[in-house]
């Protein structure tokens, strides 16, 4: 698999997306009781300041142990982002790159549709002002590798959210540096400022939203089914034990096979275009494997949708 830190290509079939069946021999994730205890919600801001390439044939095991930068899981997380926006599209909407808007070297530059609109917007209607974003899109293996830091106390990450419970993961979240600028203009778009306790931080809350939580992992569980059909598990959006097993033993550069749908989609790095997703990723919602959003405020309800909290000197 192509890894390279400008360029990464994936493959897909021109056909449509086969269900993924129920097999047999799948494992059952463990009941939530079992998941209970462990820390959700606040979060240490993601390492910005280190760029490390997947090494060739690493697990994301290893790479969690012999790095401090999420971009080491870089081919896998392009493929997790392409296969979740095989089961919806607007999930995962590329964020137009302007002229005063710069992404971290590590940064997926991904919301939902109505947050990536509405922040494109804001952007456009200020072109004066300059906008430095270090974390939007996160999948669940860079979650994975945030929550084993936390868990190893390696990064400077003090405090991390299970992979699966972050709002970075749902499309719905990023962090601006310059946040004092634009904290006035992006609440006007729909975003809510955490505050104080995570300055950089805003959650889009605005027409439109809705909780993708379990997206990135579904995505995850399928491509690990695709690749080993000996060794196949539950694929139902929960983060627990035998996905988590799965994730340490994944290559971080990748699976050989990725999403299954659309055409060639080409991945340019985080300041280039990225080409063909408007067509390759067009889905009917009727389709059964068709991932269907929670409302958001369904979500804060049961409680299944909590804000970060971190400080913004956490490294």
């Amino acid at each position: 698999m192509d890894a390279r830190p400008t360029q990464f290509r994936v493959l897909a079939f021109a056909a449509a997306l086969v269900a993924t069946p129920v097999f047999a021999g799948c494992m059952a994730e463990a009941p939530p009781e079992e998941l209970a205890g462990e820390p959700e919600g606040v979060e240490s801001p993601e390492p910005t300041d280190t760029v490390d390439e997947a090494v060739a044939g690493s697990t994301v095991a290893q790479a969690a142990a012999s790095s401090c930068s999420t971009s080491s899981v870089k081919g896998l997380s392009l493929q997790i982002i392409a296969e979740a926006r095989c089961l919806n599209a607007d999930a995962y909407v590329p964020i137009t790159k302007t002229s005063n808007v710069t992404f971290g070297s590590a940064v997926f530059a991904y919301l939902e549709k109505p947050a990536a609109d509405r922040l494109v917007a804001a952007l456009k209607d200020n072109p004066g002002k300059s906008m430095t974003i270090n974390s939007a899109l996160r999948t669940v293996a860079q979650q994975y590798m945030l929550y084993n830091w936390y868990q190893n106390g390696r990064c400077s990450i003090s405090l991390a959210a299970k992979p699966g419970s972050s709002n970075h993961e749902t499309g719905l979240a990023l962090d601006v540096s310059q946040y004092s600028t634009w904290k006035t203009i992006l609440t006007n778009k729909g975003f809510k400022w955490l505050g104080s306790s995570d300055a950089v931080h805003f959650d889009y809350a605005g027409s439109g939203a809705v909780s993708y939580k379990g997206l990135d992992v579904k995505a995850f569980q399928r491509l690990w089914n695709r690749n080993n059909p000996g060794d196949t598990i539950s694929v139902d959006g929960a983060w627990g034990p035998q996905t988590e097993a799965r994730m340490k033993k994944s290559p971080a550069a990748g699976f050989a096979k990725g999403a299954t749908c659309g055409s060639a989609i080409m991945y340019d790095d985080q300041n280039g275009e990225i080409e063909g997703v408007d067509e390759a990723f067009t889905r009917d919602p009727s389709d059964p494997e068709f991932f269907v959003p929670l409302p958001i405020d369904a979500v804060e309800a049961q409680g299944e949708l909590e804000h970060e909290a971190c400080t913004d000197h956490a490294h």
